[in-house]
């Protein structure tokens, strides 16, 4: 008997036990679904961070120091632009504005101080747009003349947008900071749909205006936004090239320089993602040996059940591979079906799971806003599941088909 007959006779077999071939194939779909759930929702939450993190800025790097003298903060910048060209793309500073008289920020009749809601006013440069991976959506950035001429410009989100000016276009339009006029250039694209109390509420001024805008007290500590040329780059800048420079010369009069990645973290967060993912997706697993074990029960049945069947087979011919194939491949297929649909209910899970994790991230308003954000199971994951389920399907009918190959054909035929 070849294998094509082998098959056609385990088909055949299942087809006449239909309920009882579905069955048999709930734990293998439970399981393999509980998988493929489980380990989509933690990979996506990881990459959910991820785009997140990303949206604030690629290759992002966090400088803040405190003590050093101004020029060796002069240096730094030169150091950053000339020495390490090649590693850093573009850098920015971002002190930030405290508004201690709270003025606020007026438009005409309109005003917004801090006791309405808080608003993120930075000093940056023509690269700030860049390093914070801002796109702006109407008017320009801020440029590097507009840092030399001190120019009274800056730039808006999408919050301070919709707060003053509404459908009208903002270009133009002067604004009133600390009691200064400034003229708006630009607006960025909002990163948390225009929220109050975000980042989109913010608004950003040439660096070169903080000495007139602020007095020598709030001027003591810097902040600066880098983005490295590669992520590559982002260890070595951290922990060796940025330290180095700056952070002898801050401490020498009893300041500190710290640098810091998001990228960084996001590894350490992704390889603890990683292995609570093994994790679950192994207790998940414990359902698909369930799943194996009642295949291995049904198979035992059907043995018995067709012990006649086995017997007749013999006599006529059929050899101890023969039997041992047909029994193999019953179990397998139903494996492999219930592996298939495991797979389809996963992704359906992986799904609904997904549009959870979003609204849960979304809520706090903490995190910007990810479009087309969808949890689904990545190739080699459902690959993986039904090789694995296909696997436990032939594994449990070993003994079986064993069993049914070992019986000799006088006593199968006795059999009533």
């Amino acid at each position: 008997m070849n294998w094509l007959q082998t098959v056609r006779m385990a088909f055949k077999s299942i087809m006449n036990n239909k309920v009882r071939s579905i069955l048999t194939m709930l734990g293998i779909i439970i399981g393999v679904a509980s998988v493929i759930a489980i380990v989509a929702y933690i990979q996506g939450g990881t990459k959910l961070q991820q785009l997140q993190f990303e949206a604030m800025g690629t290759n992002r790097i966090d400088i803040s120091g405190y003590g050093a003298k101004s020029r060796d903060w002069d240096d730094f910048e030169d150091y950053l632009s000339n020495d390490l060209a090649d590693k850093v793309s573009a850098w920015s500073p971002q002190s930030q504005y405290y508004d201690w008289q709270n003025d606020g920020i007026q438009y005409r009749s309109k005003k917004l101080t801090s006791s309405d809601s808080y608003t993120y006013m930075y000093f940056g440069n023509e690269h700030y747009g860049d390093v914070t991976n801002h796109v702006i959506t109407v008017g320009r950035d801020l440029s590097a003349a507009d840092c030399r001429s001190r120019a009274r410009v800056c730039v808006i989100g999408e919050t301070l947008r919709k707060c003053f000016f509404g459908a009208m276009s903002p270009l133009g339009q002067k604004i009133r900071i600390g009691g200064k006029s400034f003229e708006v250039v630009g607006v960025y694209k909002g990163k948390f749909e225009g929220k109050i109390n975000t980042e989109d509420q913010m608004l950003v001024m040439p660096y070169t205006l903080q000495d007139s805008m602020m007095s020598s007290y709030g001027m003591m500590d810097k902040q600066y936004i880098i983005k490295a040329a590669n992520k590559e780059d982002i260890s070595e800048l951290v922990d060796t090239l940025l330290p180095e420079f700056m952070q002898g010369r801050c401490e020498s009069n009893g300041g500190y320089f710290n640098a810091y990645s998001n990228s960084q973290w996001q590894e350490q967060s992704e390889a603890s993602a990683n292995m609570l993912a093994l994790i679950g997706g192994g207790v998940a697993g414990i359902s698909l040996l369930v799943g194996g074990i009642g295949i291995m029960n049904i198979m035992l049945v059907s043995v018995t059940e067709r012990t006649r069947e086995i017997g007749i087979r013999m006599a006529i011919g059929a050899r101890k591979r023969d039997i041992i194939g047909q029994f193999l491949v019953e179990a397998a297929v139903v494996s492999c079906f219930g592996g298939l649909i495991g797979i389809v209910l996963g992704c359906f899970l992986s799904a609904i799971l997904g549009n959870v994790l979003l609204a849960q991230q979304m809520q706090g308003g903490f995190m910007p806003t990810v479009e087309q954000f969808t949890v689904l199971p990545s190739f080699g994951l459902a690959v993986g599941a039904f090789l694995f389920s296909a696997l436990l399907g032939i594994i449990f009918g070993l003994y079986p088909a064993n069993k049914a190959s070992n019986l000799q054909p006088v006593d199968a035929l006795r059999t009533q």
